[in-house]
């Protein structure tokens, strides 16, 4: 249907890998697009959409987004995006393999002339459940922070957001508990999924990421280069 060809990065990596912030700088450095399930939810909910309507009400009913209804939310998104850049940073998504199948058929379908890189966030258990408990959220902007001695996120002020002033929150599937239930999710979907992306041969790199996010986003740019050759016949 298209003849668009933006190369599309699926992050894949615990909870906590830093997914987001290294999609966040991607944005920000290199001018690429950020495919964010959880922001498209909150936009699509906050507008009403039907799309909207069915996740508020799975949200709220206590149940997992159906996944045909993720795919359709992400295929909107797409269908509206790819024209507009080169490369597209999947965050959190897909997350399991129903997820994986649909989305690896839409693209083939529809843009044909797209790439796929699986990129692999290399870290500990250990360390994702010191980060996420550490992790602050304003309440206003969803900007992310962290109070982990030594990190380079630390608000200016205790408790208030940099961007907007607005106050800071731990996020209640960011207490070490519901960290622990969440690594269990993504370690029992993991092996299947990376198994799928290797079977249709897809390319996959590994990052490091125990370290500063400036040092991992330059081992990113240095393994899949900064989008100035991409889409060339």
């Amino acid at each position: 249907m298209n003849d668009e060809c933006a190369k599309f990065f699926i992050f894949f990596g615990a909870p906590g890998a830093g997914k987001g912030s290294l999609a966040t700088m991607c944005v920000k450095k290199l001018g690429w697009r950020q495919l964010s399930t959880g922001n498209l939810f909150r936009k699509h909910i906050s507008e009403g959409t039907e799309l909207g309507n069915q996740i508020d009400f799975a949200i709220k009913s206590g149940k997992l987004v159906d996944d045909e209804v993720v795919v359709k939310t992400v295929a909107t998104w797409v269908y509206e995006n790819i024209s507009l850049t080169k490369a597209i940073m999947c965050d959190g998504f897909p997350r399991t393999l129903v997820q994986a199948r649909l989305f690896i058929d839409l693209l083939k379908k529809d843009f044909p002339k797209a790439s796929v890189c699986v990129v692999k966030l290399e870290i500990s258990d250990e360390s994702v459940v010191a980060r996420l408990s550490s992790r602050r959220m304003c309440q206003e902007c969803q900007a992310t922070f962290s109070v982990l001695p030594g990190s380079d996120r630390k608000p200016r002020f205790e408790g208030v957001c940099d961007s907007c002033e607005g106050a800071l929150i731990q996020r209640n599937d960011d207490k070490p508990e519901t960290i622990l239930t969440r690594l269990a999710v993504y370690h029992k979907h993991a092996g299947e999924l990376l198994h799928f992306y290797e079977q249709l041969g897809i390319s996959t790199v590994t990052i490091d990421v125990e370290k500063s996010l400036d040092e991992v986003f330059e081992n990113f740019v240095a393994l899949v280069g900064d989008g100035s050759d991409y889409c060339k016949e």
